[in-house]
């Protein structure tokens, strides 16, 4: 059964192996080799993964004892962002995604009206995941460009 709480600093090993081993699975093909290793050093170092806990929303999903994914949440300008949200290749399918999805939008302040994440405009599995939880092609975005690569995706939390 999986269990999503709120990840702690002694979650840091286990939540960069959650990275070092999904990014490499979720990008090949999609983008250049050195996109991949420069990620997983920027995003996934100790340092990172410390800061995302201590100064976002870091959520893992846990079966038993051990982490099968994590969710990050952070603010860029007015906006609350999900700048991750991961989950190792041999859980999923299994509603892991949906479980940390599902508790990242509840852990989010009250009276957010939205939560933006950024994808790469290959990604059609995780395009596909995202439209399927709601998630639509977002017309407000933060003023950062993207690039042709990139596509900012949005879900109204305003629902009534």
């Amino acid at each position: 059964m999986i269990a999503v709480r709120r990840a702690e600093l002694s979650d840091v090993d286990a939540i960069r192996q959650i990275g070092l081993t999904t990014w490499p699975v979720a990008y090949a093909g999609l983008v250049p080799e050195a996109f991949i290793t420069d990620g997983l050093a920027q995003w996934w170092s100790v340092e990172a993964v410390e800061r995302g806990i201590s100064k976002g929303i870091t959520l893992v999903a846990a079966d038993g004892d051990a982490l099968v994914g994590m969710v990050g949440l952070g603010r860029e300008e007015d906006s609350w962002v999900m700048w991750k949200l991961y989950v190792l290749p041999d859980q999923q399918s299994k509603g892991v995604g949906k479980a940390l999805l599902d508790a990242a939008i509840a852990a989010l302040p009250d009276g957010t009206p939205e939560l933006l994440l950024d994808v790469l405009v290959a990604n059609e599995q995780a395009i596909g995941f995202y439209r399927s939880q709601g998630f639509t092609e977002a017309q407000r975005t933060p003023s950062r460009d993207l690039g042709d690569e990139l596509m900012w995706m949005v879900i109204d939390l305003d629902r009534t």
